[in-house]
């Protein structure tokens, strides 16, 4: 089995070149953001809804780490980035044709956090905006309960009566924090100040740490993330 764990991150494209329909969608995006996160300044708000739409937003960043054999002794992990709109085409491109190399035959297991709810279906919007097939099916699977061959660990606390991010999975499970640094709706701030680089390392942080917390609840209790289904 090949352990993959993966996150991406994402920006809200120019408002000057919204559509009619574009500019409706955003309205609709603020009123729900707005009613969940009053607090927000309504910069933020319309930053924060742009970046969580694909009609709205464009991926900066999908970071991936691989660990071949142990999800305890990963490989380096491996960034696709578009530092403008106008390149996340040939990102996309360029992902689609990686995980086109990995053998047919040889098992992987996906892993995200809230990627069912999210990564998954934002890359699939944003692939087909492009006219672009998905050259691996495995890793869109978004069934709630399946874990194989995607584990999403949210999942594991989706039905329970709590809030549960991928800060506090590992503050709980004593891994170290990826969210030091800002939260995920901020980075097309963080893209202005620090550039790409500055977006790559806050996302391959965010994919480490899905893998260290899987490959901990993997080592207490094996079934629960590699079993076909969760318990």
């Amino acid at each position: 089995m090949m352990y993959i764990a993966w996150d991406l991150e994402t920006c809200p494209l120019p408002e000057e070149r919204f559509s009619d329909r574009e500019r409706k969608r955003l309205e609709l995006e603020m009123r729900w953001h707005g009613q969940r996160t009053p607090d927000l300044e309504p910069a933020e708000l319309r930053r924060k809804a742009a970046s969580l739409h694909p009609l709205l937003g464009w991926i900066v960043c999908i970071s991936v780490i691989r660990a071949p054999e142990d999800p305890e002794f990963p490989n380096e992990p491996r960034s696709y980035v578009a530092a403008r709109p106008e390149e996340e085409r040939a990102m996309l491109e360029a992902f689609w044709a990686d995980l086109a190399r990995f053998p047919a035959d040889r098992p992987i297991l996906w892993i995200t956090f809230n990627g069912k709810r999210f990564d998954v279906p934002f890359l699939l919007a944003r692939t087909l905006h492009y006219g672009l097939a998905p050259t691996r099916l495995d890793v869109l699977q978004t069934h709630r309960w399946r874990n194989r061959p995607h584990c999403d660990l949210w999942t594991l606390f989706a039905d329970a009566s709590m809030n549960m991010a991928l800060e506090d999975l590992c503050t709980l499970l004593q891994v170290p924090n990826p969210k030091l640094h800002g939260q995920g709706f901020l980075i097309e701030e963080l893209l202005r100040t620090e550039g790409i680089e500055g977006v790559r390392r806050y996302c391959e942080a965010d994919a480490a740490a899905t893998l260290a917390c899987f490959a901990r609840i993997r080592r207490l209790y094996p079934a629960l993330v590699e079993g076909g289904d969760f318990l």
